[in-house]
């Protein structure tokens, strides 16, 4: 749905009136649109419109931001209310008030407006996408307080572990001084992030640049715990999930991916807001060949049709001549008898001719009406 057209419903009448078109209570629709980010009427604003009496301007939609839609995801009840909004056209325009339609114009506004970012020493107060990780990490080494050996140990308790930690959180920070998000999970040892931008999803990855040690860990090759926290390092935006068309950035002499934290954060921005456009192309692309294909089908379906159709005009015409062929013959038998050439029974005679001649109409396509099922060209 369009978001101004979600804002319109919400101030079309009261909220009584708008859940019972939805089957809902007006507690359940009112909790629906704050989900959605939509502020219904204050109250009394209907009392007040009845009254007469002037009454807060109804509020508009924000404009689209990086890497969103440009449109709301509503419960499916909604539809009953509400038209389908079209996707955004993948040729643009794209500009939005928070969204220039030049990504290079982008990259620069998101660079100025992050301003400073420095990587804060500890993880004491993390970005809420690292939050899950860390407590992992903290419950691992509880459970190794307790115990003198564990198979399952903190996997980032070493400098460079750390290290790659700090800088995500950083970045993840960056990220939401301009209304995004990001998040980190392990797995295997590994960890696992990506950028949110909008509506858009970026794999994000930190990892050794070069040669460095390694231990066997659990039938996996790892980087050695004891490596310093000075081995290099590089950070690579990963659009698709699929190690394809990435960007990246690596510790280079003094120059450390620290220092470079609001240049990486801009990047993620701009490349989450040029995989949405690329998706609209590709969403269209995809719709086009589904529309070919089903095309494609629906042909070979009528030629099947078509092929039955001239199958069934055949056999047609062959039950209407065995039909004719049934007549003739009790015409002729029945000439004969009267002619005097055969001595049958009358009644035996009358009971053959009923039966054959109502065999003969049940196979007539023209008599029993069967033809006119079949006089109209098939279709879908």
């Amino acid at each position: 749905m369009l978001p101004d057209d979600l804002i319109a419903f919400a101030w079309s009448a009261p909220m009584r009136d708008l859940a019972a078109k939805l089957e809902l209570s007006h507690v359940g629709l009112k909790k629906l649109l704050t989900r959605y980010g939509v502020a219904s009427p204050p109250q009394g604003y209907w009392n007040k419109i009845r009254a007469g009496k002037r009454v807060p301007a109804r509020s508009k939609a924000r404009a689209r931001r990086p890497g969103e839609l440009g449109r709301a995801s509503v419960d499916a009840r909604f539809k009953k209310v509400l038209s389908i909004a079209a996707p955004l056209a993948s040729n643009g325009p794209f500009a939005s008030a928070l969204v220039p339609e030049d990504l290079d114009e982008l990259h620069e506004q998101e660079l100025k407006a992050i301003g400073k970012v420095s990587v804060p020493q500890t993880l004491d107060r993390p970005h809420k996408g690292l939050v899950q990780l860390l407590k992992q990490e903290q419950r691992r080494r509880d459970k190794n307080a307790e115990r003198e050996w564990t198979f399952d140990e903190p996997k980032f308790d070493n400098p460079l572990g750390k290290r790659r930690l700090k800088i995500l959180n950083a970045l993840f920070l960056a990220l939401s001084r301009r209304g995004h998000d990001g998040d980190a999970y392990e797995r295997d040892g590994e960890i696992h992030a990506r950028a949110t931008i909008g509506d858009t999803h970026l794999g994000l990855d930190i990892g050794i640049v070069g040669s460095h040690r390694t231990v066997r860990q659990y039938g996996y090759l790892r980087p050695a715990p004891d490596l310093p926290a000075s081995t290099p390092l590089a950070l690579r935006i990963d659009p698709g999930f699929d190690s394809k068309n990435t960007v990246s950035w690596q510790d280079d002499g003094d120059a450390k991916l620290e220092s470079r934290i609001a240049e990486i954060a801009a990047a993620i921005i701009v490349a989450g807001e040029k995989k949405f456009r690329l998706s609209l192309r590709e969403a269209e692309e995809r719709a086009e060949r589904e529309r070919i294909e089903k095309e494609e089908q629906r042909q070979q379906w009528l030629v099947q049709l078509n092929q039955k159709r001239l199958q069934n005009l055949r056999t047609s015409g062959e039950l209407l001549r065995q039909a004719e062929d049934i007549r003739a013959l009790v015409e002729r038998v029945r000439r004969a008898i009267d002619e005097g050439s055969e001595d049958i029974d009358a009644s035996a005679l009358d009971a053959w001719q009923r039966w054959a001649l109502a065999k003969a109409d049940r196979i007539d396509q023209v008599r029993s009406g069967q033809i006119l099922t079949r006089l109209n060209e098939p279709s879908l």
